[in-house]
């Protein structure tokens, strides 16, 4: 189990809001409206409060809200190996 602490220095050390931000963009970048089931690109994340659970031990994931309008329309989430490497992204329109 981490610690708050460790969340916070695994995010420094990391990167993770700068990983957050790149990864986001280049999905935007790289997927149609109509892939993402959005009715357009203006959407956004919030990458200053990231919610996190610690999967098996062995990786961490963090989840971001996606707002659209300003309404919440689902979240984006990525998981990471304990050593920062990126194992998966999902990005969940609800």
């Amino acid at each position: 189990m981490m610690t708050d602490f460790q969340i916070k220095n695994f995010i420094t050390i990391h990167d993770i809001h700068q990983k957050f931000i790149k990864s986001f963009s280049s999905l935007l970048e790289q997927n149609t409206c109509e892939d993402l089931d959005i009715s357009h690109k203006n959407i956004s994340i919030e990458t200053r409060n990231l919610d996190f659970e610690l999967l098996n031990g062995d990786a961490i994931a963090f989840k971001s809200q996606i707002d659209q309008d300003g309404n919440i329309i689902g979240y984006y989430r990525l998981v990471f190996a304990l050593n920062g490497a990126l194992i998966d992204e999902f990005f969940v329109i609800c």
